[in-house]
């Protein structure tokens, strides 16, 4: 699916889109709110100031994606692959990130506040304060 199709799918009001592949896209400033990418591939897409509230990307690969600013306020990211993810200033306000996979990526001055890391995978991560996390959740 290109850029083009999704915006104007979604501008057209559909809301699923479940297992499409985005890789490399870049949907920078966009407006995604209550979007399912659920099991999507956004592998190294730019995804920086996008809106992506209560967007649900369960199991989505999201390797490597910029997230910088973007806002992903009680968002669903249960179980998904955010490893090396660039997530700085990102606000992840009541996300859900059970079992997701945080590994290497870079959350400085993230907003975590009320969100759900539990059984989150966040070895080699850069937490929001600068610290490096040297466990799981």
């Amino acid at each position: 699916m290109t850029k083009e199709e999704l915006l104007q799918r979604y501008a057209a009001g559909e809301r699923e889109f479940e297992a499409v592949n985005l890789a490399r896209v870049d949907l920078s400033g966009a407006d995604l709110a209550g979007i399912n990418l659920s099991r999507a591939n956004l592998a190294d897409a730019n995804l920086s100031r996008t809106n992506l509230t209560q967007a649900n990307l369960r199991e989505a690969n999201l390797a490597r994606a910029n997230f910088t600013e973007a806002n992903l306020e009680r968002a669903v990211l249960l179980k998904s692959n955010l490893t090396e993810g660039q997530l700085s200033a990102a606000r992840l306000t009541g996300a859900i990130l059970l079992e997701a996979n945080v590994c290497h990526a870079f959350l400085f001055e993230a907003n975590l506040d009320g969100a759900n890391l539990t059984d989150a995978f966040l070895l080699g991560a850069t937490m929001p304060d600068g610290s490096q996390c040297n466990s799981i959740a």
